[in-house]
Formats: structure tokens, sequence, C-alpha cells
């Protein structure tokens, strides 16, 4: 997108929030309008934040009355470059694969799993959520037939490495690594965003009145 490099990462993080909000709305209340203060108090955020934020992207809204839902929802879209329903990949067991389908049904936020790869050959062949699993192995070749550049991580530590190998290997330039790893690595050409559970419960743990 050209306004990416215009815009800092954490204002592309908002809009991507500001999407998958908007697209829970659509569901609820299509035809009622939103305003920069319901997003900003759903998100716990300034409502001058959202103001400033949507300001990168091309629609108008209507003093005092907000945006009409449909077409902000749309415009986000456009701006992030998504479609519908955008494809991504998730490597993980078959077992963590059933929980992802669960507690992330991706279609309610905009995405589409394409294509799951596991690194335990037990897996391959069995279905979930209407995906087949497939060999981590495979995830080279299958990858580039799908052209798909987004791939959520979620497999056992063991296998991360192998994972980002395959996965780089194949033009994946996006992952989100649920796995938790201390020793982050990124693959040329490839961004990681490291989600390191372990860590961010014990930093909390500190102003846990349980604990103290």
């Amino acid at each position: 997108m050209s306004e990416y490099t215009q815009s800092s990462e954490a204002t592309m993080l908002r809009l991507s929030r500001y999407h998958c909000f908007l697209g829970g709305l659509l569901g609820a209340r299509p035809s009622r309008p939103v305003t920069s203060r319901e997003i900003a108090e759903e998100l716990g955020l300034s409502e001058e934040t959202v103001r400033h934020d949507l300001r990168n992207v091309p629609i108008e809204g209507r003093p005092g009355s907000g945006f009409a839902l449909e077409p902000l929802y749309e415009a986000l879209q456009e701006f992030l470059e998504l479609s519908a329903a955008h494809p991504f990949v998730i490597v993980g067991n078959a077992d963590i694969l059933r929980g992802l389908a669960i507690t992330f049904p991706a279609r309610d936020f905009g995405m589409r799993p394409v294509a799951y790869f596991s690194e335990r050959a037990e897996d391959v062949g069995a279905e979930i959520a209407g995906v087949t699993v497939e060999a981590l192995a495979d995830a080279s070749v299958r990858v580039q037939e799908l052209g798909v550049s987004l791939a959520l991580i979620a497999c056992a530590p063991d296998a991360v490495d192998a994972a980002l190998d395959v996965l780089a290997e194949a033009g994946i330039r996006g992952a989100v690594m649920l796995t938790p790893v201390l020793r982050p690595r990124h693959p040329e050409g490839m961004s990681v965003t490291y989600f390191r559970i372990p860590c961010t419960l014990k930093s909390l743990a500190s102003s846990d009145p349980v604990a103290s």
C-alpha cells in the first residue's frame, strides 16, 4: 500500500483493530452509523487518536452523525489491502489447530485459513474446520501454489526453526508467532511478530494483588 510508509506501525495496528471491531458491528447493527467516540471507548483509546488515525483513510464522516458503517469498513479494508476474507496459513499440530479454530474463528474477523501444516506425521490428512492438515515439509511448495503471504505459527518449540525456514522459502512475508520463543528469529524478507504469553504473564505478576 502506498500509504503504508507514511503511517506508523502503531497506527497500522490500530487501524487493523478498527477493522476487526467494525466487522463485529456489521453483523450486529449494519444500518447504524459509528462514531469515532464509540470506537475510542470500545478499544480504550482517545477520541483524538481515532480521529487522527481515520484521517489516513479516504472516507468522510458527517459531523455529529459519524460514519456509515459498511463504507468505513470497506475503506479500511482497501487501505489495509485486505480481501473480504484475507487468506493465511497456520502451522501447528492437530490439537492446537482444533483449539485455534474455536478460539480464533478467523472468518469472523475478515481472515480465512487456506492451509494447515503440522510438524507431526500422524496429523497429515486430518480435516479441521473444513481444511485438510498437510505436512510441514510440503509447506514450501504448497504456499507458493496458494499465493499466500501471511502465516500464523503455533507449533511445538522444537519445530519453530523448521517452520520459519520453510515459510521463508515459500515467500511468506509476515508471520505471527504464538509459540513461546525467547530468541526471536527474523528470516530475510519476513516480518515476525512474537507473542510471548509466559513473559507477559510474568510482567503482570508483580502488580497482581493475589500474589502479594
